[in-house]
């Protein structure tokens, strides 16, 4: 398996990364750990996470400032 990129997540629905973070997580359970396919699943975690915490960020506005301030 490759490893997935925060690039290849860019045009999936939150509904889709959250699958796919599921399937991978099941991936990683019965990888054996430190193979190259555990290393991939623990990448491609690493990036949904990552893609879902960036689209959860709030930008907000400065309130207005006035005069004297």
């Amino acid at each position: 398996m490759n490893f997935i990129t925060r690039t290849d997540l860019t045009d999936l629905s939150e509904a889709e990364l959250s699958d796919l973070l599921v399937l991978i997580s099941r991936e990683l359970a019965q990888a054996k750990p430190g193979s190259m396919e555990w290393q991939s699943c623990k990448i491609s975690l690493d990036n949904i996470r990552r893609e879902q915490a960036a689209r959860r960020v709030i930008v907000r506005p400065k309130p207005p400032r006035g005069p004297g301030f």
